[in-house]
């Protein structure tokens, strides 16, 4: 059980380790989907996903060709975006493009689930969770830590210390969680799914809702699109941003998996005011030892924390060597002590 507040804000290459797709990965999928052409007026040529066009032109809108448009702009513009968030962004105001984005976002990441380590039943051949197809994975290490000192009578005390800000679209962490309750503590969905209302999860840009199954194939693309949020839309929200502070104000420890450190992403998670130093582990998998260093000191400027470099080493370590799972590994003592 961890015996401080600590806070996780989690990125795309933490969901990686079950075989969702990073950012370029997700833009470059959306890509295809928007590749709308046609042969002869009717037939359609080329990539694009015509469930998607379907449901956004259903009934020969007026705006039909608009859409088409706006699904090469995405097609032929995502390459030179670091993500379809950065995207989106940039067209926020041509609606026809950012409703194009997030119902891609929505069906991609619904057959990016379906396709994961996580999902099971159906044409995937497992009739139950297993959670033996993914012991590798950080969610494993974190139950791991998670269940230590938390007997089955206080099972609902097991989020007690935890919070997560997730900036992922997906909802491998609470699918995860919910049926690792079942698995470990003995419990039926209903008991488990009660207490996974106590756990403190963000998504700053949304996500699809819990109302549909993990990997739907059939589903209101467009509908679901509305759980979406571009940046703009959410750096604009006042009682969001509170919510998010108030996470980082009472975090006694943060750890970042899976997290780029892109600006606009840390724009959303500084506090208004200065808070206490407090240590901060994360993952920076594959960044060169320079980008580590300001990264660093990005993170304590972003929290307001004044550290000079050698306190700064003290307390803020992002591993360029280590991923998600080898994090928990590396510092099992240091976070639950």
């Amino acid at each position: 059980m961890f015996k401080h507040e600590t806070l996780f804000v989690v990125g795309a290459g933490a969901s990686a380790e079950f075989g969702l797709p990073p950012g370029r990965a997700l833009a470059e999928t959306i890509s295809k989907k928007t590749d709308i052409r046609f042969e002869r007026g009717f037939d359609p040529v080329g990539s694009g996903d015509m469930d998607i066009y379907r449901q956004l032109t259903g009934g020969m809108r007026y705006d039909v060709h608009e859409y088409q448009k706006a699904g090469w702009l995405i097609r032929d513009g995502i390459a030179l975006s670091r993500s379809i968030d950065d995207f989106l962004d940039l067209h926020r105001l041509n609606l026809h493009v950012v409703q194009y984005g997030k119902a891609a976002i929505v069906r991609s990441i619904l057959e990016a689930e379906r396709g994961s380590r996580l999902y099971f039943g159906g044409t995937s051949g497992r009739e139950a969770f297993n959670p033996g197809n993914v012991t590798d994975t950080w969610l494993v290490k974190l139950t791991q830590m998670l269940a230590p000192g938390v007997p089955r009578e206080n099972v609902r005390r097991i989020f007690d210390h935890i919070s997560f800000i997730v900036f992922n679209y997906d909802r491998c962490i609470e699918f995860f969680l919910l049926h690792a309750l079942q698995k470990l503590y003995g419990i039926n969905e209903a008991e488990a799914s009660d207490i996974m209302g106590d756990l403190d999860i963000v998504h700053p840009y949304g996500f699809i809702s819990s109302a549909t199954p993990f990997g739907a194939t059939s589903t209101d693309y467009v509908k679901l699109a509305g759980g979406i949020k571009t940046y703009t839309e959410q750096i604009g929200d006042a009682a969001f941003l509170n919510k998010i502070a108030t996470s980082i104000d009472r975090a006694k420890r943060m750890v970042f998996l899976g997290y780029a450190y892109h600006s606009q992403n840390m724009q959303l998670l500084q506090p208004p005011g200065k808070t206490s130093a407090k240590p901060i582990f994360g993952t920076g998998y594959g960044m060169s030892d320079s980008d580590i260093e300001f990264v660093s000191a990005e993170l304590a400027n972003s929290f307001k924390q004044s550290l000079n470099a050698h306190q700064r080493a003290h307390f803020i370590r992002i591993e360029n060597k280590l991923k998600c799972a080898d994090l928990f590994d590396h510092y099992a003592k240091s976070l639950t002590a």
